[in-house]
């Protein structure tokens, strides 16, 4: 069975509505954490604001699920205003069938029709994930902007290795981290991860980590693309 997951960036203000409509159209798994907008903090503190509150939603869906949900996140949710929100979703490479029957609803119980279409890999997008030491994400989202990225949303992250087990790729384990996503166009994606390893790598206090996810549908990302 092919899966996918839909990761969807919102403000946390809006979470819930957006919990409910994943829920309408049978995803009974919604998962969502507490994460943080980008912008510098020394820029906010100049400001007097604090950073944006953000929530990462994970849900699960099949391609034709998949394909009509975002249909209605931009027609239904009008995630495509302004500071509404992001989703992209990723393609599993492999997934139990037990656990992919579980975790995603077919087309038929959702009832819907384009269940035939055929699927394609037709993104303009990729997922960057960054994997960064505690408080170093300005360090990393300075040199991704610079090398084009438009934005990013952080999660507080810690390590669960054992004790013994210091090292991973290079990146001490069982320690404060923080995992930066950042949604870039597949012709900027290598200037991006280049620039966030020369000035962020393993070789630096950030120690980061970095690696790519396809995407094969978006939605929100209608007013960047009118602004191009």
């Amino acid at each position: 069975m092919e899966l996918n997951m839909i990761l969807t960036i919102t403000r946390r203000n809006d979470s819930e509505q957006f919990v409910e409509f994943f829920r309408k159209y049978g995803c009974s798994v919604v998962m969502s954490v507490v994460a943080n907008g980008t912008a510098n903090k020394s820029l906010l503190s100049m400001l007097g604001l604090r950073a944006s509150e953000k929530m990462v939603s994970v849900t699960f869906a099949d391609p034709a699920l998949r394909r009509k949900l975002m249909r209605k996140l931009s027609s239904e949710m009008k995630i495509d205003m302004p500071d509404r929100g992001v989703a992209v979703s990723v393609p599993f490479s492999s997934a139990g069938s037990s656990t992919a029957a579980a975790l995603a609803p077919s087309a038929d119980e959702t009832g819907n029709t384009d269940a035939k279409e055929e699927d394609s890999m037709d993104s303009k997008y990729e997922l960057i994930i960054t994997i960064c030491s505690g408080g170093h994400t300005d360090t990393v989202m300075d040199a991704a902007r610079a090398a084009g990225a438009a934005g990013g949303t952080v999660i507080h992250a810690k390590g669960t290795g054992a004790i013994s087990a210091k090292k991973f790729f290079g990146l001490s384990i069982a320690a404060e981290k923080e995992m930066v996503f950042i949604v870039a166009k597949n012709t900027n994606k290598k200037e991006i991860m280049r620039a966030i390893l020369q000035h962020a790598g393993a070789d630096t206090e950030a120690n980061s980590l970095v690696f790519s996810l396809p995407v094969n549908d978006t939605a929100g990302f209608k007013l960047m693309e009118e602004d191009e």
